[in-house]
């Protein structure tokens, strides 16, 4: 058995990399398990400076950080005592799991970007924020490994015949061309692994080093499933300058709102009116291009919807933007008493026209045999609310206490509300699936027969236009190519608009 500085007793290899070797051992002095890691120091490496930086952040006290306990130099040979933490590390978890909840994300982020807080007080820059460098324990607290030891290094980047030590699509810009490392270079690591826990993926992973690095240097990454303020911090620490990159007290409010926007109960009441405005950046999601989506109320349908695996768009559209409801405002512009800007009938290239949207003439209008007005009187209806639901593999689910989501789903945020009874001057709404199909959506067909697809359920009454004396919101159908789903926002966040289905009240 080997024993290293007369003291650690090594039994196993956990792992190795780029920077070296982990054994397990036992300090026999403490009688308790550690993890030794044997550094590969590139030629020119001052282990001076090594033991010093180690030794540095063995001081760091974080419960979010890897401790460091000793730092020993044998025969040529620098070894790092650290504590023993046997969990899965974060690129573990999401190359098993796939692209995690936007605040499951924040929760992991907020731990590490304390962890990073702790060490830039204490003047170390950490250098290797990476998914594999992040160990995920039971309940999803987490370890930040290799502290200080990426900075000891006089050029962790680069090998001395040119090619990329570790995984380089995580390092900052700024320390390709050649700038040193500092906390901010640590927070665009944050951002980069934190949009990998989100996406399922690598934000700048490319077929070739050099290819990684053009892309860091000069790419914006395509945000799809991450959404709301966690979308909003990643895109803040990915910022090229490092003048204009999110500081760490920003990502911390980002965070800590996006940590909390879709926990609530979902039996708690929310007040549309008093949630805050998000401007809803375009969704870019690979799908299959969108076939021409029209109602036709007069001729059979076959298959009205692109029926592809619902999964990728629809998660997209909402992962935290429904908590956060759009209100009108200049920027988020929602339709103006029922006018919207949808093209003529005879622009559409299919058979069916598209509809036309002129004072709430939705594909329903014609259904309906109650009389559409935007004069009516307000009354004070029982209300009803609707809620829009996700689930993990992209599906969207818009629902009520009346007609509740499938199993799998979760809350994202009320729209507004529906009245319980019909009134004049509004229409039924009804919860739809798609035949075989995991896409769920909404519809005004006032049969009842959701457009020749399956009906869950009438979820209650919609106002045709605003009614007057109340305040009200204007209901989108959308159409993300893979699937449906119900939005404020007049642009349907970047996706196809279908049309205008009436107003909520709040």
């Amino acid at each position: 058995m080997r024993v290293v500085a007369g003291r650690y007793a090594i039994s196993a290899e956990l792992g190795r990399g780029g920077m070296g070797v982990v054994w397990r051992a036992e300090d026999r002095v403490l009688g308790r398990p550690v993890a030794l890691k044997e550094l590969a120091t590139p030629p020119g490496t001052s282990l001076d400076r090594v033991m010093r930086e180690a030794r540095t952040a063995g001081r760091l006290n974080d419960p979010a950080v890897v401790t460091v306990y000793d730092v020993v130099s044998e025969q040529g040979a620098t070894f790092i005592v650290m504590e023993l933490v046997v969990a899965p590390t974060l690129a573990d978890v999401v190359g098993r799991e796939g692209a995690l909840a936007n605040d499951r994300v924040a929760a992991l982020g907020l731990q590490v970007l304390g962890a990073l807080e702790s060490a830039h007080r204490a003047g170390i820059v950490h250098r290797d924020v990476k998914p594999s460098n992040i160990m995920v324990l039971p309940g999803d607290r987490v370890k930040l490994a290799d502290f200080g030891i990426a900075r000891a290094m006089d050029d962790p980047g680069l090998t001395q015949t040119g090619g990329v030590m570790g995984s380089p699509g995580y390092m900052a810009p700024e320390l390709f061309a050649g700038a040193g490392p500092a906390p901010a270079s640590d927070l665009w690591s944050l951002g980069a692994t934190l949009f990998h826990a989100a996406e399922g993926r690598a934000p700048f992973q490319r077929t070739t080093t050099a290819a990684t690095l053009h892309a860091i240097m000069y790419d914006q990454p395509v945000l799809e499933r991450c959404r709301g303020p966690l979308a909003e911090a990643v895109r803040g620490l990915l910022t090229q300058s490092t003048s204009d990159r999110l500081t760490a007290a920003g990502a911390r409010r980002l965070l800590e709102t996006a940590r909390t926007a879709i926990t609530d109960s979902p039996t708690q009441a929310v007040d549309p009116a008093s949630l805050p405005t998000i401007v809803f950046e375009p969704v870019t999601a690979k799908v299959a291009a969108p076939s021409p989506t029209t109602v036709d109320w007069d001729r059979p349908r076959k298959k009205r919807f692109p029926l592809v695996l619902a999964g990728v768009a629809a998660a997209v559209v909402a992962a935290l933007g429904a908590i956060f409801l759009l209100k009108p405002t200049a920027s988020t512009p929602v339709a103006d008493a029922g006018v919207t800007s949808e093209p003529a009938a005879t622009s559409a290239p299919s058979k069916t026209a598209s509809p036309s949207h002129k004072k709430s003439s939705s594909p329903s209008a014609s259904a309906t045999t109650t009389p559409t007005t935007s004069t009516a009187a307000k009354p004070d209806p029982a209300k009803v609310p609707l809620i829009r639901f996700h689930q993990k593999d992209g599906g969207h689910f818009s629902g009520t206490k009346k007609v509740g989501p499938p199993g799998g789903f979760t809350k994202e945020g009320i729209f507004g509300s529906l009245v319980a009874t019909a009134e004049p001057g509004t229409r039924k709404l009804f919860a739809c699936k798609v035949k075989d199909q995991k896409d769920w959506f909404t519809s005004p067909d006032q049969s009842g027969k959701c457009e020749g697809q399956q009906a869950l359920g009438l979820l209650g009454n919609i106002y045709a236009d605003p009614p007057s004396g109340a305040s009200a919101r204007a209901l989108y159908r959308c159409n993300a190519g893979a699937s449906h789903f119900d939005s404020l926002d007049a642009g349907c966040e970047g996706k196809k608009k279908e049309f205008l289905m009436g107003y909520l009240v709040l």
